[in-house]
C-alpha cells in the first residue's frame, strides 16, 4: 500500500507542476499579446504628426496658391491650364487631410487659427473662379468641385 500511496502522490504533484506550466505559458501568451498591441499602440502614437507640424505644412501648400492668385490677377486668363487645375486639386486633396488630422487630433483651433479648404479658397477669388469655371467644363473632371 504504500508503494500505492507514493505512486499517488508522485502522479499528484506531477499533475499539479503540468497544470501551472500550461497555465504559464497560456498566460505569458497573453501578456506577450497584450504587450505588442500596447507596442502598436505606443507606436501610432508616435506617428502622430505634431499640430504645429500639420500646421506649417498647411501654409506651406497654400503658398503656391498665393503666388497663382497673383499671377493670374496679372494675367487675367480665361482658364486654368492642365498643370494648375492639378495643382490646386492636389493642393485642396492634401488641406482637406490636414484639416482631418488636426481634428482628429483634437487641435482644430476653428477660425481665424485653422481655416477649411472653402475658408481658403475664398481668400483666392480669380483662382477660385477660374477653378470652379474649370470643373463645370465638359472636358474636365466634375470631382474638381465637389466638397469645395
Amino acid at each position: 500500500m504504500d508503494i500505492f500511496v507514493t505512486v499517488m502522490l508522485v502522479a499528484m504533484v506531477l499533475l499539479v507542476v503540468v497544470v501551472g506550466a500550461a497555465v504559464f505559458v497560456q498566460q505569458s501568451s497573453t501578456l506577450r499579446d497584450i504587450q505588442n498591441k500596447l507596442d502598436m499602440a505606443q507606436e501610432h502614437a508616435r506617428q502622430k504628426k505634431d499640430p504645429e507640424a500639420l500646421r506649417r505644412e498647411r501654409l506651406a501648400l497654400l503658398d503656391p496658391l498665393m503666388v497663382l492668385e497673383a499671377q493670374l490677377f496679372s494675367r487675367k486668363p480665361q482658364i486654368l491650364t492642365e498643370e494648375e487645375i492639378e495643382m490646386v486639386a492636389a493642393t485642396r486633396e492634401r488641406m482637406i487631410t490636414l484639416c482631418d488630422d488636426l481634428k482628429a487630433a483634437q487641435e482644430w483651433l476653428g477660425a481665424p487659427y485653422d481655416l477649411e479648404w472653402f475658408e481658403y479658397l475664398e481668400r483666392i477669388p480669380v483662382l477660385k473662379t477660374l477653378y470652379l469655371t474649370a470643373g463645370f467644363d465638359e472636358d474636365q473632371p466634375a470631382q474638381l468641385t465637389s466638397g469645395s
